[in-house]
């Protein structure tokens, strides 16, 4: 069975959501989903966040994720969620 973790972001925008940026928050790696969520609407309060509009969203990952470099990309889809993609770099080895 694998250990499955869970990723928080937040990501704060303007009125017309045209101009949008992540919003800190101080534990975004859960052990799963479910701690996740239910953390999530709290750290949207606390956040500090002056944007017009936040979004907020977990993501399911599998751990080897945080343990690897990888870029997480996000994008809020036209219904107003925010979706979020992980895209581990691959493993460069060097060789003589």
């Amino acid at each position: 069975m694998e250990h499955v973790a869970a990723f928080m972001l937040l990501v704060g925008c303007s009125g017309d959501v045209s101009a949008c940026q992540e919003v800190p928050v101080p534990m975004p790696a859960y052990e799963d989903v479910s701690e996740c969520q239910a953390d999530l609407p709290i750290q949207m309060r606390l956040s500090g966040a002056t944007d017009r509009k936040l979004f907020g969203a977990c993501k399911e990952v599998d751990a080897d994720v945080f343990e690897q470099s990888a870029s997480v990309d996000w994008r809020i889809s036209r219904d107003g969620q925010l979706l979020i993609t992980f895209d581990a770099a691959p493993q460069v080895v060097a060789s003589r």
